[in-house]
């Protein structure tokens, strides 16, 4: 029987697959890496993982989106591993070369310089993927363009779920660094692999959808900020980057305070809670919701994501320490760390919801031969979302969990838990404002 989707669409996802394998397995550590293996403040390590990395990696598309349609797909995903390969291997021999080469062999060694060379190559590079496989899916999709986007988001957890998993046996073998120079490095070399040799320039699914070639940079810097002038679609952008403002946090704040109730805590695992919802539920939940409207989807999706960040404050109301281990027969969990892990089950149901109806919504709109361009959008909310995001993520928890600790106190966990919480209600509201007054009004 014949495949609904071309080929190209299959190979396109298994190079998704391989750099979330390589940018997952190293996820729930880059903060704790910076943090605890490089000495970095909590605030700082959460502003160069958040706002620098996840920054330049879903703010960038908006550019290299429009240079991917220029200049070729193919070209920019061989650009873009190659820079993702450089930059996880220059972040896992930090330790090993850089006292060295700086100078330095002091105890408080400065390793700011080569975190941003590794961040800026790994932002760049990843930069590029984001449009690029969106992009092919988009136009393979055709009229399965709901499943397809599905089916995507799908492999991209699968990946995780990869990444995640292999990071544990190593990294308990090897030690952190070991995470990006052997797992996110291999990866991604074999995402480079699968695309010099096997991917192919996508072409759209039916011959009526090939609409004009696309525009040269200075056209398309223009279009942007023509598009950036419809008042009501930015607005939208701004209100999901309230939604994202949450999720984020699985990997700036949630880490931090994993360690903060448990130093041992197995952060990957934690945050594999997130991946394996995904995948396993991810299709039935396209199922599901695909007769609703995108924003109403996205609606609900926001609404239980905050669920999962409120259902964190549940130990503070029963009085129970954090640290009071539970024990569920073959392990035992810190209280937190089972309401963490009950936390990240709700956010994933809520992300499955939102996240691919995101990218299917803006997509819909983009014009033919655009397509780079304009889903670069789609990654825009994230971007705002983590710039922000991810440093207050690194504040709350030094300022309400860390510094009263320090001083004998009783960490303020409910007032940082609703705080974060609040950021979903905010993009709730918009999100109602958009739906039922904008769209209405147009």
């Amino acid at each position: 029987m014949r495949s609904k989707f071309p080929a190209t669409f299959w190979t396109a996802n298994t190079i998704e697959l391989f750099e979330r394998a390589a940018y997952y397995s190293v996820a729930s550590f880059v903060v704790i890496y910076l943090n605890e293996t490089l000495g970095m403040a909590p605030t700082k390590s959460t502003f160069l993982n958040g706002t620098l990395l996840w920054g330049l990696i879903y703010f960038l598309p908006i550019l290299s989106g429009t240079l991917a349609d220029k200049f070729g797909f193919k070209k920019a995903l061989t650009l873009a591993f190659f820079l993702l390969s450089l930059g996880y291997l220059i972040m896992g021999n930090l330790t090993r070369f850089w006292p060295a080469l700086s100078g330095q062999t002091g105890i408080a060694i400065d390793y700011t310089l080569p975190v941003v060379i590794g961040i800026i190559l790994i932002g760049v590079g990843g930069s590029f993927v984001k449009p690029v496989i969106s992009g092919t899916v988009q136009k393979t999709s055709g009229a399965l363009a709901t499943l397809g986007f599905g089916i995507f988001y799908m492999v991209i957890n699968i990946g995780s779920m990869t990444g995640r998993t292999a990071s544990f046996f190593v990294r308990t073998a090897f030690g952190i660094p070991a995470i990006f120079a052997y797992v996110a490095t291999s990866a991604a070399l074999i995402g480079l692999a699968v695309t010099l040799l096997i991917y192919k320039e996508p072409e759209y699914q039916t011959a009526t959808d090939a609409g004009a070639k696309p525009k040269t940079v200075r056209q398309a810097l223009i279009g942007m900020v023509i598009v950036l002038k419809n008042l009501r679609f930015v607005f939208f952008l701004v209100v999901i980057g309230f939604f994202w403002f949450i999720y984020v946090q699985i990997y700036n704040l949630i880490p931090l305070y994993l360690r903060f109730v448990d130093p041992d805590a197995p952060v990957e695992l934690y945050t594999l809670m997130n991946p394996v919802m995904i995948v396993c539920f991810q299709l039935v939940i396209t199922r599901l919701s695909k007769s609703w409207t995108a924003v109403k989807s996205i609606m609900a999706g926001v609404i239980v994501t905050v669920i999962g960040m409120v259902l964190n404050i549940v130990p503070a109301l029963l009085h129970q320490n954090a640290q009071t281990p539970i024990d569920l027969g073959a392990f035992a969990l810190p209280t937190a760390g089972l309401f963490i892990l009950i936390s990240l089950a709700s956010m994933a149901i809520g992300e499955m919801l939102a996240s691919p109806r995101i990218y299917q919504y803006i997509g819909s709109i983009a014009p033919k031969g655009q397509e780079g361009l304009y889903l670069g959008y789609s990654n825009l909310p994230l971007a705002l979302g983590t710039i922000v995001g991810a440093p207050i993520g690194g504040i709350l928890f030094t300022s309400l969990v860390k510094n009263p600790a320090a001083q004998g106190l009783p960490p303020q966990t409910t007032l940082m838990w609703l705080i974060v919480a609040a950021m979903g209600v905010i993009s709730l509201v918009g999100l109602y404002i958009y739906d039922r007054l904008l769209i209405k009004a147009q």
